[in-house]
Parts: structure tokens; C-alpha cells; sequence
């Protein structure tokens, strides 16, 4: 399973998987990929306790309560000499205290959890094994949004940003892994294709990486857009699964309006619950 990034939009994903996590939890899938956001989505559900699937829908409470208003994403921010976005708060305080991510079950489960990140040095994308001593670092490494934070993350000795930059949507690097029955959530409807990047946005972005930001402009869109007319018309012998939402979300990339981002999670869950209700009960651990 491949779970899209795109910030706050991210929330759809979470409303997905909060669904998925009671009709067809994480060991149905031998491998899942998180991209930025979505990163921080797949990582609740794979360490999830199916013995306890009510406990998904009360960290929906993450989205619906903190990360709305300015806890999350405050404008004022820079004006204190801090980004946008406190990833702090995010990982350090959420994820680590208040809605504890099992960080020690990523060394028992067996689907294998992977996070996309974007290698500031080489300019490659890095899929990343979660596990119980990386998973809080990788979480911030892949959450370094540019502009709405420092663009960067120090892991592995190494400089890295949101996984986004280079890989939007994995699809290629998943089949070339060798899976061939993929499924995949999408926070934009089946329709939508991504636009080139301005010059300006990648600038800003990466103003002293040049080459970081010429890739931002030039190569996006066209990976992003690769990724999903494989998805649509995928290669022979390849199935898809595709959980989108049927209309445009109302939260986009930095919204932190609480009834736009509640909206986005009520129709993840419902379409969650869509996909994978009739599939209650059944279980099949995919493999290559």
C-alpha cells in the first residue's frame, strides 16, 4: 500500500486509514509506503492494535483538534524567527507524548514499513525501513516541508527533505520492488494531475539549492503524473486498488481551518469504510 502525502491534505488519508484500521488492518499488506503526511498516517496504522480499533478514530483527534487553528501551522511564526510549521510540536509532543506512537512495534510487525524521503546531497529519493530507534527522526525528515519549515532534516549524517520532492507517488519504485497488487490512497479524486511548479515556489522552496529546486520545477509534476497514468492503465498482471476522494478536498496544503479539515476526514472515512467493509473478516497477507 502506497499513502500519498500533501500536508493537510493529509487528513483525508488519515480518515481512510482510522476506517481501514477496524475493516482491514496493516497485516493484510506485507508492505506499506508513506510519503510526507502520509508517513505520518501509514505509521498509526501499522503499529496499530487490532484488539483495540476504536483507539483509531480517538487519534483522528490529532487532525480534528490539533493540528487545526495555529498549534500546527502558525503564520505569525517567522515574525519569532521560527518556520511556519512546528514540527516540534508535531512529532516531538503528538506523536512521541500525547498520542504515543508504538515506536517498539516497528521491530515485531510484520508488514514492512517504509518511509519516502528526498536525499539532499545526491538528489535521490531514499525509502527508509521505520524502525523502533529512526521512526520519530524519520517522521521529521519526511515532514520537512519546504517553506512551511527548514526544508530539512539531519538523518543518518545526511541532509534530507520531504520524501515529495523527489518521489511524490512511489508507484514505480514499488513495482520495481516487485509487488504487483497495489493499493493506493490518493488525497486528490482520480481525476486530478498535478501542474509544474513555478520557478518562483521552487526558489523559495530551496533558495540555496540550486540544484534541488531545478529538479522541483522541472521533474514533479512530471513524476507525479507518471505515477498515476500507471495506475490508471497499470502494466499487465499488475491490480490496482484506488481510494480518492470523489470530489476536491476542501483542506488544501497549509489549511488550518477546523470544519475544512474535519470535512476532509469524514470523507476519508467514508471512503475507507467503501473500499474495505465488504473485506471485513478476510484475511490475505499480500506478498511479491
Amino acid at each position: 500500500m502506497i499513502v500519498e502525502g500533501g500536508g493537510m491534505r493529509g487528513s483525508f488519508a488519515g480518515g481512510v486509514l482510522a476506517a481501514m484500521t477496524q475493516t482491514y488492518p496493516a497485516i493484510n499488506f506485507s508492505l506499506v509506503v508513506g510519503v510526507s503526511a502520509g508517513s505520518c498516517d501509514a505509521a498509526y496504522y501499522v503499529t496499530a492494535d487490532e484488539s483495540d480499533s476504536d483507539l483509531a478514530m480517538s487519534r483522528l483527534n490529532i487532525w480534528r483538534q490539533e493540528l487545526v487553528g495555529r498549534r500546527l501551522i502558525n503564520f505569525l511564526n517567522p515574525l519569532r524567527g521560527k518556520p511556519f510549521l512546528n514540527q516540534e510540536y508535531l512529532v516531538d509532543r503528538l506523536f512521541a507524548r500525547k498520542y504515543r506512537l508504538r515506536a517498539e512495534a516497528f521491530d515485531e510487525i510484520k508488514t514492512q514499513f517504509y518511509v519516502v524521503v528526498s536525499n539532499l546531497r545526491t538528489f535521490v529519493p531514499e525509502y527508509v525501513k521505520a524502525t523502533s530507534s529512526n521512526i520519530l527522526q524519520l517522521l521529521k525528515a519526511a515532514t520537512a516541508i519546504p517553506i512551511a519549515t527548514s526544508g530539512k532534516w539531519t538523518l543518518f549524517n545526511n541532509s534530507y527533505t520531504d520524501g515529495g520532492v523527489l518521489d511524490p507517488l512511489p508507484v514505480e519504485a514499488v513495482l520495481r520492488a516487485g509487488y504487483r497488487r497495489l493499493t493506493v490512497i490518493l488525497n486528490d479524486p482520480v481525476g486530478f494531475r498535478a501542474r509544474q511548479i513555478s520557478k518562483m515556489v521552487s526558489f523559495l522552496s530551496y533558495p540555496f539549492n540550486k540544484d534541488i529546486r531545478i529538479r522541483l520545477h522541472r521533474e514533479y509534476h512530471q513524476k507525479y503524473n507518471r505515477a498515476l497514468e500507471i495506475l490508471h492503465r497499470p502494466p499487465a498482471g499488475v491490480e490496482v486498488t484506488l481510494v480518492a476522494p470523489e470530489e476536491r478536498a476542501p483542506a488544501g496544503l497549509i489549511t488550518t481551518n477546523e470544519r475544512a479539515v474535519n470535512r476532509n476526514i469524514d470523507m476519508g472515512l467514508q471512503a475507507g469504510f467503501k473500499a474495505f467493509e465488504r473485506l471485513k473478516g478476510k484475511r490475505w497477507f499480500w506478498q511479491r
